[in-house]
């Protein structure tokens, strides 16, 4: 038993997307329905539910997938490589393609899985030190500030606003120092074998979550409760 409890993290690192809150629902047609209108574009629900199809089906194509390469490393890069791929997708208009980004970036659209908000809140009451360590393109720290779980993290290093993108050892690295815990002792959370599973090669421990999610499905995230002293 000894052992065991010696092998436990003394701090927690998650992921964002796929993992903390949920990336499946983000685009929602009566919400861009609503954005294409504050744009001056005319789209009811239906059309707008066409518009996130072919975007969808055009960025997670092979090719999509190729282009966003590096993406995450600024947030002038991120928008220039989205916008991009979404007026490509249809081809779509300049002021669509911000409708569409503007929901993509939004706050609101981002929903935390149900075991969300109570596990970032059970590690802050245990004080255990807890941060975010996201390739993304954007701020996030808002979609926790709504949610009212921002408090309960210690740091949230996001690869745009540092050049460095997962699987770079560097970032993890990073997060681990603005934690103050040695890298064996934080675990880290995510839901990518390639780019996640990398922490290892930082010397951080990892559990990876099932691929498959949706927005009302506990995560799984319950179990980081058990690995943390």
């Amino acid at each position: 038993m000894d052992q065991l409890a010696d092998a436990r993290a003394e701090a927690v690192l998650f992921d964002f997307s796929g993992t903390l809150f949920d990336d499946t629902g983000v685009l929602d047609p009566a919400a861009l329905a609503t954005a294409a209108a504050r744009h001056g574009v005319r789209l009811d629900e239906t059309g707008a539910a066409e518009v996130i199809r072919r975007t969808l089906r055009h960025v997670d194509s092979p090719e999509g997938f190729a282009a966003r390469e590096g993406c995450d490393l600024s947030p002038q890069a991120h928008r220039r490589v989205w916008t991009t791929l979404i007026a490509d997708a249809g081809p779509f208009e300049a002021p669509l393609v911000e409708a569409v980004y503007a929901c993509l970036t939004d706050p609101h659209a981002w929903l935390p899985y149900p075991d969300t908000v109570p596990v970032l809140r059970a590690l802050r009451e245990a004080g255990v030190r807890t941060g975010v360590l996201s390739n993304i393109g954007w701020d996030i720290r808002p979609a926790f500030a709504r949610v009212e779980v921002l408090d309960a993290l210690h740091t949230v290093v996001l690869s745009c606003e540092h050049g460095l993108a997962k699987p770079d050892p560097a970032l993890f690295a990073l997060a681990c120092e603005r934690l103050g815990t040695p890298p064996g002792r934080v675990l880290y959370v995510g839901d990518d074998p390639a780019k996640d599973g990398a922490a290892v090669r930082a010397g951080l421990p990892v559990y990876l979550l099932p691929s498959e999610r949706s927005a009302g499905a506990a995560r799984g995230l319950a179990a980081v409760l058990r690995l943390v002293r």
